[in-house]
């Protein structure tokens, strides 16, 4: 079977045939195959553009997708976002700013639209990467399981981001662009080493490659078996997790006797559940807090989270 058709499959089983969808489309070589192969999906398309306006090229870029899309008369939207005032006051790293304003505009962008589904253009090389730097972060089994083939985030509500490509290898795509004689745009920053997951993309993982060839294809393998991990975890603590964890407007309570009578591995899934993006020290800091005797002052935790212990029980605010 082809990757196209591959691809067409993965589509259908999350966003019903003859819908409407945003395409997220930077320029690159990536969302451009990605809006190119949507054309001749049964779907309605609408192409989306995020300006992250962090280099001077990034007018040019949403000015070539306004063009594409005009040539291909597909409706678009484009949005101008403030990465760097973001990130300020979030307290974030750019590229991770950069990423949650982006994914916030693309929901807002599909529900204005009346979109069923935000299709991204990630690939298998994009995942391997991912899977590298998660691991050299010291991720667990979720960081591992890399990106789901579709995924419900925050900033999207209940419109699937759904990624297609992530069976695609990178070599593929540029035979695409050829083939069909694809303009496309090339951002600088793409090969800029400041940035991690470009030191992975073109130092580390052509090393490991050349130690290890087919690494990359394996670190995809590993991802596809960690979710089915993750997955059967999820099915196995959900009424553990209703018996421990208690809700109550913008507070969360924690059952203390139930969530340490679990084994540690139980624990932190549960804790990660409702602090998720915290760092293992992070979950390990909480759970030496639940451990403790004592009452103790608010533990301060990322993203103005807070944790204190009450008796038998913590709270989340």
């Amino acid at each position: 079977m082809s990757w196209q058709n591959k691809a067409s499959e993965v589509l259908r089983a999350h966003v019903p045939a003859g819908s409407r969808i945003l395409a997220a489309v930077s320029g690159g070589p990536d969302s451009v195959s990605l809006a190119c192969f949507l054309r001749h999906q049964p779907y309605s398309l609408v192409i989306g553009h995020i300006d992250h306006q962090l280099r001077a090229g990034s007018a040019a870029d949403a000015q070539f997708v306004r063009a594409l899309a005009k040539k291909w008369d597909v409706p678009y939207r484009v949005k101008n976002v403030e990465v760097t005032v973001f990130a300020q006051r979030h307290h974030l790293g750019i590229e991770e700013a950069a990423r949650n304003l982006r994914y916030r505009e693309l929901g807002r962008m599909a529900r204005q639209s009346r979109c069923q589904g935000i299709v991204t253009a990630h690939t298998a090389d994009d995942q391997a990467e991912t899977i590298l730097m998660n691991f050299l972060r010291g991720a667990g089994p979720a960081g591992l399981a890399g990106m789901p083939a579709v995924q419900h985030l925050p900033h999207a509500g209940k419109i699937p981001i759904v990624r297609p490509f992530l069976g695609v290898r990178r070599d593929q795509i540029i035979r695409f662009i050829k083939q069909h004689s694809l303009p496309c745009r090339y951002d600088p920053t793409n090969r800029s080493l400041r940035f991690m997951r470009n030191r992975i993309r073109y130092d580390a993982l052509p090393y490991l490659e050349k130690l290890y060839p087919g690494v990359g294809g394996r670190l995809v393998q590993s991802a596809d078996i960690f979710r089915g991990e993750e997955e059967f975890w999820r099915n196995l603590i959900a009424p553990l997790f209703r018996q421990t964890v208690r809700k109550n407007g913008p507070k969360i309570t924690v059952v203390l006797p139930r969530l340490l009578r679990y084994h540690k591995a139980l624990s932190r899934r549960i804790l990660r559940h409702i602090l998720p993006g915290l760092s293992f020290q992070d979950i390990e800091q909480v759970l030496t807090l639940a451990r403790s005797p004592e009452r103790r002052a608010w533990l301060r935790l990322s993203g103005r989270r807070r944790v204190k212990r009450e008796s038998n029980r913590l709270v989340v605010a």
